[in-house]
Parts: structure tokens; sequence; C-alpha cells
């Protein structure tokens, strides 16, 4: 991973652990929806603006690998042939992982948030027990509740941190440890960030 990608990924972290706490502190829902719409276009002129310096960064390797094949070519058309190309960059935010990633985030706690406090004393068992089927607050690793959990960004299961931390220190090359994964690689740390979702949840409901 390179030091901007790891920039980024923290960056990210950061815009879910605030939607996170607008999440759980604003009790008033519009006000709430108003800022998360806040926040939501900052991180898509963030995505936009990453986007625009990687394409504008291709351009300009493929005009230098271009020009070591036509070392004939003006200094001036060469330039000139790279403003053009930076000014058609198109970049559309729908399309964008990292825009894309946040929005199932943000939608798993909303989803979390409203599930947890509509439960009252007349609640069913089935409702709580939906709630544990799609947020699992059991680590796969050591078979007991998380505390501290992080997603694998590779295959989207979650683990606890200090499990993980044991599981790879005795072996790093390590794949995910749960049944069914279809993922072959090696589990990587650095590729695993905190899930605020279930975070949240565990904090909604202490053991």
């Amino acid at each position: 991973m390179t030091q901007s990608s790891q920039i980024i990924e923290e960056l990210d972290d950061c815009f879910v652990k605030t939607a996170g706490n607008i999440v759980k502190y604003y009790a008033d829902e519009e006000e709430r929806q108003r800022v998360l719409e806040k926040l939501r276009d900052l991180l898509k002129e963030n995505c936009m603006e990453s986007a625009r310096i990687k394409a504008a960064n291709k351009i300009r390797k493929d005009l230098e690998n271009l020009s070591a094949f036509e070392p004939e070519r003006k200094v001036e058309d060469v330039t000139k042939e790279y403003r053009t190309a930076i000014s058609e960059i198109q970049v559309n935010s729908l399309e964008d992982n990292r825009l894309l990633t946040y929005d199932r985030q943000i939608q798993g706690l909303l989803e979390a948030n409203e599930a947890v406090s509509g439960n009252g004393p007349d609640d069913t068992d089935a409702d709580l027990q939906l709630m544990y089927s799609q947020i699992n607050v059991i680590d796969p690793i050591s078979k007991t509740r998380m505390t501290d959990p992080v997603r694998n960004a590779v295959c989207g299961h979650v683990y606890d941190k200090e499990s993980l931390v044991a599981m790879l220190r005795k072996n790093k090359n390590t794949r995910c440890p749960v049944v069914g994964c279809t993922s072959m690689d090696y589990i990587d740390l650095n590729q695993c960030r905190p899930d605020v979702v279930t975070k949240m949840y565990l904090e909604k409901n202490p053991a």
C-alpha cells in the first residue's frame, strides 16, 4: 500500500467516524440529515479531486512514454496535448468506489441506529435476532464478542482487532478465517479498517 493510498483510507475512516458521531448525537432527524449531506458533499469533492489527480498523473505518464518513442516531438506540442487532455477529464462521482463504500456504511449506520432506537419493551425477540443476523458481533477468530471491530477491505469480513493481531503474529500468511470466504489473499493488517457500524452497534448494545 502506497503512502497516498493509506492517507486516503485514513481520511475515509475519519469521514465514517464523523458520520457515526452525527448519527449518534443528533437527535433531530432533519438536522442530522442536513449535516450528513454536508459531510457527504465534502467527501464527494475530495473523491472528485483525487480522481482528477489520478487521471492527470496517468496522462502525464502516457505522454512521457510517447515522447520517449517520439523524441522529435516539440515540447510545445506535448504541453498543449497535456493541457487539452487535462481539461477533458470527466469524473463520475456515482461510480467512485470510495463514495459508494461510504454510502453503504452510512446506510448501515442509519439502519442500525433506527433499529436500536425503535427497540422498546414490547419489541419481540425476532427484532433483535434480525439485527444480530445483519450485524455480527461475534469475532470469527476468538468466537467471543468483539470490542474493537475492523473490516477486511478485501473480503468485507469483520474481526476483533486484538484477536486478528495475535493471529497474524503467530502466522502472517493467514487467510480470512470466516467459513465460506472466497478470498485467497493473505490478510493484510493495513487493509483492515475500523468498522464504525459494528462499533456503534456494540456501544448501543453492551454485553
